[in-house]
């Protein structure tokens, strides 16, 4: 019995991991310069903001933690699914650490920009800035991974419904949209557009959601912490 609470602990962590990402980041990226704004605007931003841009930048950093949390109950809960030597479930846990890491850059970046915007050239805090939204482009590998090897364990072993695994199949085909932020700075596919970053920022939301609504009610009772 305690097993499964703990379990059911593990999987809510995808619910409190998205509020805080989307909070963090709504919380940053407010009143967003256009991304191909000048770099004196850019510096303007950051300094005029600096303090709200640490809060927001600190609150996603948070959500990550509970993302890697939950990271291991669907693992687990993959795994358990799947049995034998568990590629599907390595495959999703890996490329979700893959993702994680490839954000954590981008909020350094961020965070390197809002330090001393004050202190620095316009142009080092605008290309600092740059550097950090550049470096989230290839984490759409590993979350492209995470969901595609999720929906293939859901549909091909039941590891989860296969309403839920249509959530992450969607999930894994749109987060390559947002390989387009690391090429442009204008458009549907840049950084503040609808296909580089809205899209994928849905669908991403609404498949942890899904995921960790379905692994709350149906928990792996040995493993899935």
């Amino acid at each position: 019995m305690d097993n499964d609470r703990y379990a059911r602990y593990g999987a809510a962590t995808g619910i409190i991991a998205v509020i805080l990402i989307l909070v963090g980041f709504f919380i940053f990226g407010s009143d967003l310069p256009n991304t191909d704004a000048s770099a004196q605007d850019w510096g303007s931003f950051f300094t005029d903001h600096q303090s709200r841009i640490q809060l927001g930048i600190t609150i996603v950093g948070v959500g990550l933690f509970f993302f890697i949390w939950f990271l291991g109950s669907l693992r687990s809960a993959i795994a358990a699914a799947e049995g034998g030597t568990g590629r599907l479930a390595s495959i999703a846990f890996g490329g979700g650490l893959v993702g994680v890491v490839a954000l954590l850059i981008a909020l350094t970046g961020a965070a390197a920009a809002a330090f001393h915007p004050d202190q620095v050239d316009p142009t080092i805090t605008r290309a600092l800035n740059d550097f950090g939204t550049v470096a989230a482009a290839p984490g759409a590998a590993g979350f492209t991974a995470l969901f595609a090897a999720t929906a293939i364990a859901g549909y091909r072993h039941g590891a989860v419904a296969a309403p839920i695994a249509g959530f992450s199949a969607l999930a894994a085909i749109t987060q390559p949209l947002a390989y387009g932020v690391a090429v442009t700075d204008s458009g549907a596919f840049a950084s503040d557009g609808v296909l580089g970053l809205v899209i994928p920022v849905i669908t991403f939301a609404l498949a942890i959601l899904t995921l960790s609504v379905a692994l709350m009610r149906h928990p792996t009772p040995s493993s899935a912490q």
